[in-house]
């Protein structure tokens, strides 16, 4: 365009997305730091006052309180508010980068998945709760440091595979400690959100992850993951280990059988602007692409949301498939852009199990550490491994869990297991 005077008219400066996503790692792991911090507070405080972790989180009246009595149980809990805050702060950020970079459709669709985010809690106070499990004692020493190995390595295979953890944090909660199968499902969703965090930051610092893409799809996603977090606090337990039991053997079936790697594409209808560039270390070389069939993908993606909602696991069991298969995304920028949306829809139904009182901290406590140690190694160890050995032992595995919560949910004891 020309000016009056026949010189160029000015031009607003391009939007340089990868400054965004660089600010955005950095808040990421700022507020993963405070909420590690206050729930090794609370670990310790629990230790020193009682010789044990804290055990039923502190509700939003009473935790000011709590807080400055140095309760253990309301340093925890706020902890886990910190890591179920961090997801809509980070799509905040975005949202005002967009709006000040003059995008509005993106600073729209942030916004949305903001509100829809946010509004698990006006629907979890108006959902009907099924009567309340009993919370655990607290346990030995013994149970919460296997529970903090199991979640080291949920935490790194969640990375990994772009899986999110909860689909092993879960059965073996449940299976191998007894843990009542509501109270592993939000243990679960609370440590898929730090997982996701830890792997998002390190994904974001490489540039892998399609923020816009993930903000699309998260639109269906988290409606999806409400419904089920709803479902959760109305359903009985033994129902959600039939259906948890029968999905992690639908997922083992579907790993075994998956198709050959599918080729991305780098051309073709692209009104949202999703084409990306990333580097591939190991392949040493520049990867473009579009992700293809855009509606097919929304639809399919309010069915991870529901998954997620329902059983806990963050939904990447359907995400990373869809995005890599179905949408034709390159592996890697599936995984990460996979990890990223898993802890966006989670959050909204951790929400909604918060507030209908089904987190144990002395069962989420540990996972949390677990899992956030777990995803730091399994973000590095994705950029070099991609094992056909180690899916066909994560498929026995999970065949073999999936079987022992069908069993239990039938009534069946299991060897090894400490029952229904």
């Amino acid at each position: 365009m020309v000016g009056p005077e026949g010189s160029a008219a000015p031009v607003a400066a391009p939007y340089d997305e990868g400054d965004v996503v660089g600010s955005m790692a950095v808040l990421i792991r700022a507020m993963l730091a405070v909420g590690v911090a206050l729930v090794l507070v609370a670990g310790a405080l629990g230790l020193v006052r009682e010789g044990a972790l804290p055990t039923a989180a502190v509700g939003l009246v009473d935790l000011p309180m709590g807080v400055i009595r140095l309760d253990p149980a309301a340093w925890g809990t706020l902890g886990i508010l910190v890591f179920l805050a961090t997801p809509p702060a980070a799509i905040a950020y975005l949202g005002g980068h967009f709006h000040r970079a003059g995008d509005r459709i993106y600073a729209l669709i942030a916004g949305a998945v903001f509100v829809l985010v946010m509004s698990g809690l006006a629907m979890a106070w108006l959902a009907q709760s099924a009567p309340e499990e009993t919370y655990l004692l607290a346990m030995p020493l013994l149970p919460e440091t296997g529970v903090l190995l199991a979640g080291v390595l949920a935490g790194a295979v969640g990375v990994t595979l772009g899986l999110g953890g909860g689909v092993f944090v879960v059965p073996i909660l449940s299976v191998f400690f007894g843990v009542p199968m509501k109270t592993a499902i939000s243990a679960s969703a609370i440590s898929v959100v730090v997982n996701s965090l830890g792997g998002t930051s390190a994904y974001l610092r490489d540039r892998m992850t399609n923020v816009r893409l993930a903000l699309v799809m998260e639109l269906s996603t988290v409606l999806g993951a409400i419904v089920g977090g709803i479902i959760v606090v109305a359903i009985a337990p033994q129902t959600l280990r039939a259906i948890f039991g029968g999905s992690l053997i639908v997922l083992a079936l579907a790993m075994l059988l998956k198709p050959k790697q599918t080729e991305a594409m780098d051309s073709g209808p692209d009104p949202l602007r999703l084409h990306r560039v990333f580097r591939d270390t190991a392949a040493g070389a520049d990867v473009a692409y579009v992700p293809q069939r855009l509606p097919l993908g929304l639809s399919l993606s309010s069915m991870a949301g529901l998954i997620s909602g329902m059983l806990g696991i963050g939904g990447g069991v359907v995400k990373m498939p869809l995005l890599h298969a179905v949408m034709r995304v390159p592996v890697k920028a599936a995984a990460a852009t996979s990890v990223f949306m898993v802890g966006i829809t989670v959050s909204a139904s951790a929400f909604v199990y918060y507030v209908h009182h089904l987190v144990d901290l002395s069962v989420a406590v540990p996972a949390v550490i677990g899992v956030q140690l777990g995803s730091r190694f399994g973000a590095k160890l994705s950029h070099h491994t991609h094992s056909s050995t180690v899916v066909r032992l994560l498929v026995v595995v999970l065949v073999y869990l999936g079987a022992v919560l069908l069993l239990q949910a039938f009534g069946v004891r299991v060897p090894g297991s400490p029952g229904p």
